[in-house]
């Protein structure tokens, strides 16, 4: 059976890839297409204002109950596809696949940015290390990406 995974794109992340230790149960995408009321018209009059990029959200479980190994490592490999990676200053654009890529039937390849990562620890050991935990993400469609310059400081006269 094909697992889920989430492959890093770029930077230092290039070389991490986190596999679904079980297949999430649901994934959701997500599509904005905003319209706006035109000036001056009536209430049905409506204006295209630009496409919105999609949305993806999942959870993924990781438990090490069984084996009694900490399931620490995997939750980190995850939260480094997130990190600002220095070389580029910014995270990395990633890449979610589920089976083969391209073979029709199947879910498209995501290639997107990580907006959101919320871990739940929901068992340890005597020693406190986790052994499973629930983690939600929640990622953007990203094609180029740029990074932000910060504004100029204003001159005070």
């Amino acid at each position: 059976m094909d697992k889920l995974r989430i492959i890093g794109l770029e930077g230092g992340a290039s070389s991490v890839t986190v596999e679904a230790q079980f297949n999430p149960k649901e994934i959701s995408f997500d599509k904005s297409v905003p319209w706006q009321r035109q000036k001056a018209q009536g209430p049905g009059d409506l204006e295209f204002s630009g496409a919105e990029p999609m949305t993806m959200s999942c959870e993924l479980m990781f438990d090490g109950f069984e084996t009694r190994l900490s399931i620490q490592d995997e939750v980190d490999r995850l939260h480094s596809l997130s990190d600002v990676d220095s070389s580029l200053k910014r995270p990395s654009k990633v890449k979610v696949v589920w089976g083969a890529e391209g073979v029709p039937g199947t879910i498209p390849t995501f290639e997107a940015v990580i907006e959101s990562v919320g871990i739940k620890y929901t068992m340890f050991d005597g020693n406190g290390r986790p052994l499973r935990a629930t983690v939600r993400l929640g990622l953007k469609q990203a094609r180029r990406l740029k990074v932000a310059q910060p504004a100029a400081p204003r001159r005070r006269v």
